[in-house]
């Protein structure tokens, strides 16, 4: 895979186009050309940051909209809501579990201590159903106003920049098997991996009915 990661990495700085792996490719650092290693861990970030958390979260999705077949039924019927609900799906999904930094200073964090040097743990799944900031979280809601306001790409400077990718990834996907099998549902069968850093479903059933 790194390979061939590097195989399109130096057709793209021989022929630039207008795209992200363009951009990686000839990018420097202190006014060189980034070295294989750099390149590798590029593409690993694309192949599996992209990958790891779109599937899941459309794997996800299908179980919601078995959940809730109201907001399945109104998808359906009103296509251009897709945008929204792929933020919705994202927000109830949160495909990444959680993220860990250390504290540089003293703080405090909603009448939290926290001290220099110590480990703090976000959890996206808690943050992304904060009733605070989400009317009736654990519901799916296809037309919820505020659904773009979830964190699990991450926020500020830590955003990731492939989120739009995913957003438009999930729209399609979702355009497709809506509009080729409207009433497919879960079957109740599925099966997710131990893993604590990434919610991920290895296997679920679905009955495909048009």
């Amino acid at each position: 895979m790194f390979a061939y990661g590097r195989d399109i990495l130096k057709k793209r700085r021989a022929e630039p186009r207008e795209d992200l792996l363009t951009a990686i490719a000839n990018a420097k650092l202190d006014g060189e050309l980034l070295a294989d290693e750099y390149l590798d861990g590029s593409w690993l970030l694309i192949v599996f940051a992209g990958n790891d958390t779109t599937r899941n979260t459309l794997s996800g999705a299908m179980r919601l909209l078995t959940e809730f077949p109201d907001q399945r039924a109104k998808l359906a019927s009103q296509p251009d809501l897709m945008a929204n609900a792929a933020n919705e799906f994202i927000r109830m999904v949160s495909p990444v579990i959680y993220m860990r930094r250390t504290a540089t200073r003293d703080t405090e964090i909603a009448d939290q201590a926290i001290a220099e040097g110590e480990k703090v743990l976000m959890y996206y799944g808690a943050a992304n159903r904060d009733p605070a900031m989400f009317d009736n979280p654990d519901a799916l809601n296809v037309e919820r106003a505020n659904s773009d306001k979830h964190i699990a790409f991450g926020y500020g400077p830590h955003v990731c920049v492939g989120k739009r990718v995913a957003q438009i990834q999930l729209e399609e996907a979702y355009r497709q098997i809506l509009g080729r099998y409207p009433k497919a549902t879960w079957t109740g069968d599925i099966d997710i991996a131990p893993n604590n850093f990434v919610h991920a479903i290895s296997r679920l059933g679905l009955r495909l009915v048009g």
